[in-house]
């Protein structure tokens, strides 16, 4: 089994790499479309996605609203799902960030200057060399808005990758097969049952984290936490303000898809004691 995170610089062919190596290997190839459809068929509304995207919400979003919380949530629930099989190529959505703790996935990087990318994009795309750099420039500036805002840190960081492949030296024939020899080696580890059973947890645990986001009872996400303890078992603890809200809370979360049961710890507090 071979489970692969890719990101790539826009421009550098990372997409197309990605989806050789999984035809390659036979496994599953998670790209923005395949994403969303995992997400549906995990109980995950059509209008959770809707308008969203890897970018870095505005002031204003942050201020005023709770999306980008709950749509972090969802997408590390959908990325831990995926991983939860034990294989499949998932490009971009943060994926390297969200698995890094799993010695079992494979990291990659791609990377080519902004020149050699608006060369590229030039001939393939057939657009002027001024319209391919600055496409290059806000793509880039996106996908680093993104991960800044959502793990604060820089997603060219070599640190965060296993395998860093300059396109501009290694073309994309040989950059597929340096891939698929490592995720071939015995040096790459196989899911463990116990990373897999990890995963299904984090998964589980990120939906309903979104779930009571969502519900917008007052200060309730503040002072509860919830706590995966088997398959479809989550356990609550912490306080809320308002005793009147702990059956709402408890119905939210037994509403979560993948959720069989569900046991409380949670104490309400008047406000003034908390």
């Amino acid at each position: 089994m071979s489970l692969i995170t890719f990101t790539s610089s826009h421009g550098s062919g990372g997409e197309k790499i990605a989806q050789k190596v999984s035809e390659q290997l036979g496994i599953e190839f998670y790209d923005d479309r395949k994403v969303q459809e995992r997400a549906l068929s995990m109980g995950i509304p059509q209008k959770e996605f809707e308008g969203l995207d890897e970018k870095a919400p505005g002031f204003f979003d942050r201020l005023f609203t709770n999306r980008p919380a709950v749509y972090l949530d969802i997408l590390g629930s959908v990325v831990y799902d995926i991983a939860s099989t034990g294989e499949g190529v998932i490009v971009g959505h943060g994926a390297q960030v969200f698995l890094e703790d799993f010695n079992c996935a494979l990291h990659i990087l791609l990377h080519a200057s902004e020149e050699k990318r608006s060369e590229w994009l030039t001939q393939e795309k057939n657009m002027s060399k001024d319209a391919a750099m600055q496409l290059i420039r806000r793509m880039d500036k996106r996908q680093k808005d993104f991960i800044q805002y959502a793990f604060e840190r820089d997603w060219k960081d070599s640190s965060g990758y296993d395998l860093v492949i300059n396109m501009e030296k290694v073309g994309a024939d040989w950059a597929t097969r340096l891939i698929l020899e490592l995720a071939g080696s015995d040096e790459i580890k196989s899911c463990s049952l116990k990373a897999i059973e990890e995963m299904e947890f984090s998964s589980l645990q990120r939906k309903v984290k979104a779930a009571i986001i969502k519900s917008n009872i007052p200060t309730s996400f503040a002072g509860i936490t919830a706590e995966v303890t088997g398959k479809g078992k989550v356990h609550l603890k912490g306080w809320l303000d308002n005793e009147n809200d702990l059956d709402k809370v408890i119905g939210i979360v037994k509403g979560v898809p993948g959720v069989t049961s569900v046991t409380s710890d949670i104490v309400a507090m008047p406000s003034g004691y908390i």
